[in-house]
């Protein structure tokens, strides 16, 4: 990995082809980069920073679709939103474009809760490749556990939907592909995580969450005011379109966990 923001550490993770992508808007020594750096550095592994989007940038618009958010998804997505999900494709493609097999995709806001079993997990998983895509190592409110698989020593769960919050994950470089040919975004990342069918990927979270997202300890989150104020401002007839949608996830979740319990089952 290369780059004027990268450090790579003396000791990077055993066998594995991998490395860290932190994600920042912040300009360089800003208490989040330097709150990442110190987190980061702890993990063994290469790193590097890359640079994100504001909510303000023009070239967003090449990146979102408003036909696509009409006609599939239950709300419009913030500025602040569009510009999390094109900074992390912008992290995919400068994982593919590496060569790695596995990238540790980081929001600058990330706080290790357990370093040690973070490592652990990240050691067994790239041990056994063929048993996910998308692992996170952090969810917001997880919903209830249906599927769980043994690897090594880390618990891989499944949700009945993949909870929110993308601010630490490993991927595979075949997910990040698939995820990449969609040209362009109209939900959130974490919302597109937990439409797994539509990219044939598989997405795991470990069970305990070994990462915490730190927002506010750093000056709060860049997302929530924008998204209070779209809640105020929705609309009755997106509500019920979005009842609609909705019901249709949940008929895809349903095939989707019978097919990964399935597929586990199998190998």
């Amino acid at each position: 990995m290369t780059g004027s923001s990268q450090k790579a550490s003396d000791a990077p993770l055993a066998g594995a082809r991998i490395g860290a992508f932190i994600l920042t808007v912040d300009e360089e020594g800003s208490a989040r980069r330097r709150h990442a750096e110190t987190e980061v550095t702890a993990l063994s592994v290469p790193w590097r920073f890359i640079e994100g989007y504001r909510k303000t940038d023009p070239a967003l618009d090449k990146h979102y679709s408003s036909l696509m958010n009409v006609l599939l998804h239950k709300r419009s997505l913030t500025p602040g939103e569009i510009a999390v999900y094109a900074g992390h494709r912008r992290i995919w493609r400068a994982f593919v474009e590496s060569g790695l097999d596995y990238a540790l995709v980081l929001e600058d806001d990330f706080r290790v809760l357990d370093r040690a079993r973070l490592l652990a997990s990240m050691r067994d998983l790239t041990a056994h490749p063929d048993d996910w895509d998308v692992v996170k190592f952090f969810d917001y409110r997880p919903k209830t556990v249906v599927a769980s698989l043994q690897i090594g020593a880390t618990t891989a769960v499944a949700h009945k939907y993949p909870a929110s919050g993308a601010v630490a994950y490993l991927i595979g470089a075949q997910a990040a592909r698939a995820l990449l040919a969609r040209r362009r975004i109209f939900r959130a990342i974490d919302e597109d995580l937990s439409h797994p069918w539509e990219f044939s990927i598989r997405v795991w979270s470990t069970e305990p969450n070994t990462v915490e997202e730190a927002s506010q300890n750093l000056g709060g989150s860049i997302l929530e005011q924008d998204r209070e104020r779209l809640r105020k401002n929705r609309r009755m007839l997106r509500s019920l379109w979005g009842n609609v949608l909705q019901g249709v996830k949940l008929a895809r979740s349903l095939l989707y966990r019978r097919k990964l319990t399935e597929r586990r089952g199998r190998s």
